[in-house]
């Protein structure tokens, strides 16, 4: 398999799969702003002021994200908004780590058994950048 065939389809694989993984997420988020808004008070970072818009904002950003990729449409505008966003939960992760808090990340589930602020999940979310990374710096 010739380079350009081989970086065609995996650019289609990993578009795909983080497509679905940024739609998942958002959907728990959108369909429980409260619970999001929640979330991300536990982080302790956010004036109060902010926390409701950033639950209705983020999880629709996410949303847009992940249907763009699994329609291959602005991809690249798509895989910079992801990489950036990733970026921020990487950091919102690890200062939570830092600080010794033990609280639900917030990153596919909101439901009591979600999963809590971890290296698993800053691992994770870095190889999600690196697919955004990737997507973004590929030419088609």
């Amino acid at each position: 398999m010739r380079q350009r065939d081989f970086h065609f389809y995996l650019r289609i694989v990993v578009r795909v799969i983080l497509g679905f993984l940024f739609l998942y997420a958002a959907l728990d988020k959108i369909t429980n702003p409260q619970k999001f808004a929640e979330i991300i008070y536990n982080y302790r970072l956010l004036p109060i002021e902010l926390l409701n818009l950033c639950a209705v904002i983020v999880p629709w950003l996410e949303a847009f994200i992940g249907l763009a990729l699994l329609l291959g449409i602005w991809v690249e505008t798509a895989a910079l908004l992801l990489s950036g966003i990733t970026v921020i939960f990487i950091i919102l992760i690890i200062s939570a780590i830092l600080r010794g808090l033990d609280i639900e990340c917030g990153c596919f589930s909101l439901d009591a058994a979600g999963s809590l602020v971890s290296w698993k999940r800053v691992a994770e979310d870095i190889l999600i950048l690196a697919g955004g990374i990737y997507l973004f710096s590929i030419q088609k």
